[in-house]
C-alpha cells in the first residue's frame, strides 16, 4: 500500500493521528508536491502495480489523480482516522479490481491470438508437410545412394591391407562397385535441397512461435518493417495467396521501428485475415491486397487495402467496437480489431479504418517513430550484441547437456573437427560431471528438460563456477513465458533450433572471444 500526499505537514499529521491503527498495515507514506498527474506517474515508475492511494486538496485534484492511475483519492478538507481507514480499505478493494481486468483484459488478448492462429493452422501445416515429404524422400534417397560408397570404402581398405597390387580382377569389382555409387553425386546436390527445406520449415516455426508468444514479458526491439510484413505473410500464407493478388509497395529507406515485435505481428495478422474473410464475400475477376507502408519524421503508416465489399456506414462507426463484426456466424470474435486498435494505442500510435461500401476497406496500422536517444541506444545495442568471432588459439572443450539422445549423438559429429565435446544427459549429470573435476571451456545446454533444467542449471554454475557460467550458451527450442523472461535476463548467447553447426561454432568462438575481452 502506498500513500502519496501532496503536504509535508498532512504526512506528520496522518502519521500522528493513525498511531498503532495503520501498524498493522504495510504502507508506506510519499510526499510530492507536484501535481496529481505527475505525482502518480512517478509513484507508479516506483512501486508499480502496489495499490496506491493519493490524499487529494481539492476535488479537482482528486479526479485528476484517479484520472492519471491511482487506485481511489478523496478530497479532505478536513479528515479524521476513519475516513483515512475507508480510503485505504476502497484502495485495497480498487486494486484488487484493476489486477483481475488487467488479467483478464491480458487473457483475452492471448486468447484472440491464438483464435486467429486458429484460422491459419491448417495452412501452416499445408506449408510444413510439403518441404517435411521431400526431407523424407530425400533421406530415403541418400540411404539407398550412401550404400555403394561405404562398400567401396570397406573394399579399398580391405586390399590396401594386404599391401599388395591389384589384380585384374579386383579393379573391375571395385569399378564396379563404385559405377553403383554414382548417384552419390546427385545425393550430395541433394543434401543441399535438404538444407533449404529444413531452413523453410524453420521459417514457419519461428515466425509462429513470434506469434504465439505471451506479450507479458516482450520488451521492444529493433524492427524492420519490411521484414516484418513479410514474416506475418508467411504466417497467414495462403489464407490469402489463394484467393487473391498480394501488392507489396515498400520503399526502400523506411526507418527501423523499436516495438514489442509479437503486438504489431498480431496487430497485422488481423487485418490481413479479415481481408482474407472480406474478399470471399463477393466475386471478382481479380481480388486483391495491397500492404503499402509510407513514413515521415513523426511515424510510420501501414496500409492495407482488400477488394471485398467494404463497410457500410452504419457498420463503420461501431467497426472498432468490442464484439462487433460484420463477418458472418462463426468467422469472428469481433475482438480482433478492437484488441488490435488497443495495441496500437498502448504503443502510442493509432489504427483508423476508410471504406466505401461496396468496393473495399482500407486499414491504417499508425506507430511512431522511436526518438533519437531511442534509437541511437538500440542501434548500439545491436551492433554490440555480436562482436566478430576470434578463433580460439587452442583446442576447446564443449559439454553439451541435453535430454534428447538423438541430439546427443548428432553434435559430437558435427562438432568434433574443431572442439573435443563431452556430452551429459540433462542438468544433474552436467552438474556432477563438472563437480568431479572435468575440464569444460563451454557449456551448451537445452533449456526445457525433466529434472534440472537450463536454468537451474545456470543458476547453480552462478554460485559454484560463475566463470562458466558465463561461458554458457543455450539453445532453446519452444521456450514458455518464463523461460522468455529468464533468457531476457540473463546476457548469455540464446541459440534457436534447429541450429547449423556453422551458427554453434560461432557462438562458441564468441563466446570464448566475450571471456577474453573481459580478462
Amino acid at each position: 500500500m502506498v500513500i502519496l500526499v501532496p503536504d509535508g505537514a498532512w504526512a506528520a499529521d496522518i502519521d500522528r493521528l493513525m498511531g498503532t491503527r495503520m501498524a498493522r498495515l504495510s504502507w508506506t507514506m510519499v510526499i510530492d508536491t507536484d501535481a496529481p498527474r505527475q505525482a502518480i506517474a512517478r509513484a507508479r515508475q516506483r512501486f508499480g502495480g502496489q495499490p496506491l492511494a493519493y490524499m487529494a486538496q481539492t476535488e479537482s485534484g482528486a479526479l485528476q489523480a484517479i484520472a492519471a492511475g491511482a487506485d481511489e483519492s478523496l478530497c479532505f478538507a478536513a479528515y479524521d482516522a476513519q475516513q483515512v481507514l475507508v480510503l485505504l480499505d476502497r484502495t485495497e478493494q480498487r486494486a484488487a479490481m484493476r489486477d483481475a481486468a488487467d488479467h483478464e483484459r491480458t487473457s483475452t488478448v492471448q486468447a484472440e491470438k491464438l483464435a486467429a492462429l486458429g484460422t491459419v493452422v491448417a495452412r501452416v501445416a499445408h506449408e510444413i508437410n510439403n518441404p517435411l515429404a521431400a526431407v523424407c524422400l530425400s533421406a530415403e534417397y541418400l540411404k539407398g545412394a550412401l550404400g555403394p560408397v561405404l562398400d567401396v570404402a570397406t573394399e579399398v581398405t580391405r586390399l590396401a591391407g594386404e599391401k599388395r597390387g591389384l589384380s585384374a580382377d579386383e579393379l573391375s569389382r571395385l569399378a564396379t562397385i563404385a559405377s553403383k555409387a554414382g548417384r552419390a553425386v546427385e545425393g550430395k546436390r541433394m543434401l543441399d535441397d535438404l538444407l533449404d527445406l529444413v531452413d523453410t520449415i524453420a521459417a514457419i516455426v519461428r515466425d509462429l512461435r513470434i506469434y504465439a508468444r505471451s506479450d507479458e514479458s516482450e520488451t521492444p526491439q529493433l524492427v524492420n518493417v519490411a521484414d516484418l510484413i513479410d514474416q506475418v505473410l508467411r504466417i497467414v500464407g495462403t489464407e490469402i495467396t489463394t484467393r487473391a493478388h498480394v501488392e507489396r509497395d515498400y520503399p526502400p529507406d523506411l526507418p527501423p521501428l523499436i516495438v514489442p515485435r509479437s503486438r504489431v505481428v498480431q496487430v497485422l495478422t488481423n487485418i490481413l485475415l479479415n481481408a482474407a474473410h472480406a474478399i470471399q464475400e463477393v466475386e471478382r475477376p481479380i481480388h486483391r491486397v495491397r500492404i503499402a507502408v509510407r513514413a515521415d519524421d513523426d511515424a510510420v503508416a501501414i496500409s492495407i487495402t482488400d477488394s471485398g465489399p467494404g463497410i457500410s456506414p452504419e457498420a463503420i462507426e461501431r467497426i472498432f467496437d468490442p464484439f462487433f463484426t460484420t463477418k458472418r456466424e462463426g468467422r469472428g470474435t469481433g475482438l480482433g480489431l478492437s484488441i488490435s486498435r488497443s495495441i496500437l494505442l498502448r504503443l502510442g500510435g493509432e489504427l483508423v479504418v476508410d471504406s466505401v461500401h461496396g468496393d473495399g476497406a482500407t486499414f491504417i496500422a499508425i506507430i511512431p517513430l522511436p526518438g533519437h536517444d531511442a534509437l541511437h541506444a538500440a542501434l548500439a545495442k545491436s551492433a554490440s550484441s555480436a562482436p566478430p568471432p576470434v578463433l580460439s588459439p587452442r583446442r576447446l572443450s564443449v559439454l553439451v547437456v541435453d535430454d534428447d539422445q538423438r541430439l546427443l549423438r548428432v553434435y559430437p559429429r558435427v562438432l568434433r573437427d574443431r572442439y573435443d565435446v563431452l556430452v551429459a544427459v540433462e542438468g544433474q549429470e552436467a552438474i556432477e560431471l563438472i563437480s568431479s573435476g572435468v575440464h569444460v571451456d563451454v557449456i551448451m545446454t537445452d533449456l526445457t528438460m525433466p529434472e534440472v533444467n537450463g536454468e537451474q542449471l545456470f543458476r547453480w554454475l552462478e554460485k559454484a563456477r560463475p566463470d562458466l557460467a558465463r561461458r554458457t550458451l543455450f539453445v532453446s527450442g519452444v521456450a514458455d513465458p518464463s523461460q522468455h523472461k529468464f533468457l531476457t535476463s540473463v546476457p548469455n548467447i540464446v541459440l534457436e533450433k534447429p541450429v547449423s553447426g556453422v551458427d554453434i561454432s560461432a557462438a562458441i568462438e564468441r563466446v570464448m572471444s566475450n571471456e577474453s575481452a573481459r580478462a
